[in-house]
């Protein structure tokens, strides 16, 4: 996992952004968000129709948590809906609580990219909201200015367990965490929180369609049961 500065992180994305389709995402967030309640957030690619050239190259956009630890710059630290068509302006989240402390500011990102390619297409921003109900803490690797760079990789449901694999692991030494092997520790066990918790949905309502299903197949499999009683 490979980690980089704050500061460095913020200078990278906003050349990224420099670079990205001129089409910035707008997103729309309310006052507060609570943590672990589910809340609809407006967000608008603002790619037209008739843009044939943007839309050959994007088909959707993913959304991130954008966290801004003490005294270092904000960028998105895990995502929170995998996949979300190009067109669709109405997304559900869920923010779990121990992402970050109670009452942290933060701000929700976007980033366009084409589905089954590796890289997306810079990053928009909303603006800030508070995080209500939290109960994270920032790691000492986070107050020290590092981040992993990892937000499409690990998601906000497997965030909290990875941050107890900095804690575990970070030694302060800001170049690296020790030696090699403590590294690769580190690594198995991010993929392991990765591995627990991710869940690698493709919108906000496969999670409902899933459990209406097995709701109506238990809802079925009682009828048969007392039919056959």
């Amino acid at each position: 996992m490979v980690l980089i500065p704050f500061f460095l992180r913020v200078v990278a994305l906003i050349l990224l952004a420099a670079t990205s389709t001129n089409a910035a995402t707008g997103i729309v967030v309310p006052w507060n968000i609570t943590a672990g309640q589910t809340e609809e957030l407006t967000i608008k690619t603002r790619i037209a129709e008739d843009d044939h050239e943007a839309r050959k190259r994007f088909n959707a956009y993913r959304v991130y948590l954008a966290l801004e630890p003490p005294g270092w710059g904000a960028g998105p630290v895990c995502w929170l809906v995998w996949s979300v068509p190009l067109d669709t302006d109405r997304v559900n989240i869920t923010i779990p609580a121990d992402v970050a402390p109670d009452k942290t500011r933060i701000r929700i990102s976007a980033s366009l990219y084409k589905t089954g390619k590796s890289t997306v297409n810079g990053y928009s921003y909303s603006s800030r909201t508070t995080l209500l109900g939290a109960n994270g803490t920032w790691s000492q690797r986070e107050l020290d200015g590092w981040d992993s760079s990892a937000e499409n990789e690990i998601s906000c449901y497997a965030f909290g367990c990875t941050r107890q694999c900095h804690i575990k692991y970070y030694t302060g030494d800001k170049t690296r965490y020790s030696d090699g092997s403590s590294e690769k520790d580190l690594d198995a066990c991010i993929d392991q929180c990765i591995e627990d918790f991710e869940p690698r949905s493709t919108g906000s309502g496969s999670a409902t369609v899933t459990t209406a299903t097995w709701m109506l197949a238990a809802v079925l499999a009682a009828g048969i049961v007392n039919l056959v009683i």
